[in-house]
């Protein structure tokens, strides 16, 4: 026992490649994190190179004695169809653990949806997890091992009306048929594949007025953190058994609790 953690608990991962895309942020940030406290080696993707992410990088190398590799990347539907030969790509081809954290957010109710936003939320909300994936497959097949966790959105589960993120809420609907049909045809191969539904979550990219509001939409007055939610993924990651799920952690929120929560 050291610090009262278990040390073979925090080896699972040990000798196991991790890709977290869109790791240099928000839950990204605190998946990466305990990705390599539980030994994985882990290759963090951000969109940019910053401060931010050097000091990342730098904090998970003192917490787990593990430095993690930087793969900067810039992520856009301009640049989407160079995807193939990119770093990226490479990277995921090689991984046995795959984290899709990134995928931007798009509030605009349909009339309003222009042609440059439906290209975001179907190329980078759906088409990139769904390619990456595809990437992934062979190597893990091949290893007879695989853990893949994406990120949906809120309310995504089941829900069939927005009134303001339509488009982005399709997207992210769209990952519960590649959850669950990765899980369908691929357990054999010891391959599992599951989704995290976030609510409202704490990041650094969330202002206090936002947070604010937000909180009070929440059945307990507050909004997750992004620490909790990367919790969450961490258990799917480590257990087998459960594959194909779309876990909510969003505190039991619902639109229909009161109309001002409709998003």
């Amino acid at each position: 026992m050291v610090n009262g953690m278990n040390m073979e608990s925090e080896s699972e991962f040990c000798g196991k490649k991790a890709l977290v895309v869109g790791g240099s942020g928000g839950i990204g940030s605190e998946l990466s994190r305990m990705l390599a406290k539980n030994g994985a080696d882990v290759t963090i993707h951000g969109s940019a190179m910053s401060e931010k992410f050097t000091a990342l990088v730098s904090s998970i190398s003192q917490e787990s004695g593990k430095m993690p590799q930087m793969l900067v990347q810039n992520l856009s539907e301009a640049r989407f169809s160079e995807l193939e030969s990119s770093p990226l790509h490479e990277e995921a081809k090689n991984c046995d653990i795959l984290c899709v954290c990134f995928g931007p957010f798009v509030q605009k109710p349909l009339h309003e949806t222009s042609l440059a936003d439906w290209q975001t939320v179907s190329l980078l909300d759906y088409a990139l997890p769904g390619f990456l994936i595809s990437s992934a497959l062979p190597a893990m097949i091949k290893k007879q091992f695989g853990r893949i966790i994406l990120f949906g959105g809120t309310g995504t589960a089941h829900r069939t009306e927005f009134s303001t993120n339509a488009a982005y809420a399709g997207a992210k609907s769209g990952l519960n048929i590649l959850v669950a049909s990765v899980a369908a045809q691929y357990a054999k191969y010891g391959i599992s594949c599951n989704a995290i539904l976030p609510g409202f979550t704490k990041t650094e990219y969330l202002s206090p007025c936002a947070t604010s509001e937000l909180s009070k939409k929440m059945p307990l007055g507050k909004i997750i953190s992004a620490k909790e939610v990367a919790e969450a993924a961490l258990f799917l990651l480590k257990n087998a058994t459960t594959n194909g799920a779309m876990l909510r952690i969003d505190g039991g929120w619902s639109p229909c609790v009161n109309a001002d929560n409709v998003i």
